[in-house]
């Protein structure tokens, strides 16, 4: 929460909520709240590319009023706006997965509890809303301080390969006849923190203006790298436990040091002091799989250093 993403998200947040309130203040007294909560709820990072989930959330709003609208010329009497609260919540376990029909189904919602409480007028009001704290999110958000993917793609990259030379790392150096539940376990933190860094790399390629100045490191290129040496060091293992000929201590860290050296790399590419000599990557002999996390690891080397 501390590190470079949450410091990022941190100040997307205040800046984002600072500029809504203050437009909100300056247009209505009354529900002046809509705007910064609405802002609010587009800039969570868990629900996509900040440009899709900003056209869905109007998108759905807007569609949301018109229904509600249409309910209320349709259906006549003082109960109708608790059968169209009711119809959003049904709506709800439904409407999960696309964010578009979520914003629906709790505009319906949302509009019939302020209708209740005395607002009638609160519909026009909530799509003005929408719309300004949408600008806001598109223009505030995307500023070049604000989306730089790196704080929130590189630190969640910088652990899926970190992981990744733990687990190489273990399948390298470990005695014989082991007990494979550390391998294991070491092998589903792995691919987890692969899994993590692959959805933040793809959400931050799908976002509109996400890096304006300077190189953009191609954050899946390495993510699937990393997976190759993965899934190339479970060979290796799987081999090991047969009975081929195990790595010498100069070739399992030669292979390491070089992983734990683009991580470092990824982690911060402005790091002070004289770098480390990169370790030489050659084939490994008699071992085709060490030989392919050779590979994959120098061309990793290319992309950690540009990024």
């Amino acid at each position: 929460m501390l590190g470079p993403a949450g410091r990022g998200y941190g100040l997307r947040v205040a800046v984002c909520i600072a500029a809504a309130t203050a437009v909100a203040l300056l247009l209505r007294a009354d529900h002046w709240y809509w705007l910064p909560a609405t802002v609010t709820f587009l800039v969570k990072p868990d629900l996509g590319p900040l440009f899709s989930r900003t056209v869905n959330r109007f998108a759905g709003t807007l569609a949301g009023v018109l229904l509600f609208a249409g309910a209320g010329l349709v259906l006549t009497g003082s109960w109708w706006p608790a059968l169209v609260a009711g119809a959003g919540g049904a709506l709800l376990p439904f409407a999960t997965r696309h964010f578009a029909l979520q914003t629906v189904a709790i505009t319906l919602m949302v509009l019939s509890f302020v209708y209740v409480s005395g607002a009638p007028q609160a519909a026009g009001e909530r799509i003005a809303d929408t719309s300004i704290a949408c600008g806001i999110v598109l223009v505030v958000g995307h500023l070049p301080q604000l989306a730089d993917p790196r704080r929130r793609v590189g630190q969640r990259v910088t652990a899926a390969l970190r992981a990744t030379e733990q687990f190489l790392r273990h399948v390298l150096e470990a005695a014989p006849g082991q007990d494979p539940t550390e391998r294991l376990a070491l092998r589903r933190a792995a691919y987890r923190a692969l899994g993590e860094a692959r959805a933040a790399a793809e959400s931050a390629a799908a976002e509109l203006l996400a890096a304006r100045g300077g190189r953009t490191p191609d954050w899946l290129t390495v993510v699937t790298a990393a997976e190759r040496i993965v899934d190339a060091a479970t060979a290796c293992a799987v081999r090991l436990d047969h009975g081929a000929r195990r790595p010498s201590t100069d070739e399992a860290e030669r292979l390491c040091r070089a992983l734990s050296a683009m991580a470092d790399a990824v982690e911060d590419p402005r790091r002070p002091g004289p770098a480390a000599p990169a370790p030489e990557l050659r084939p490994v002999p008699d071992c085709a799989t060490l030989t392919d996390v050779a590979a994959e690891l120098e061309r990793l080397r290319g992309y950690a250093g540009a990024a």
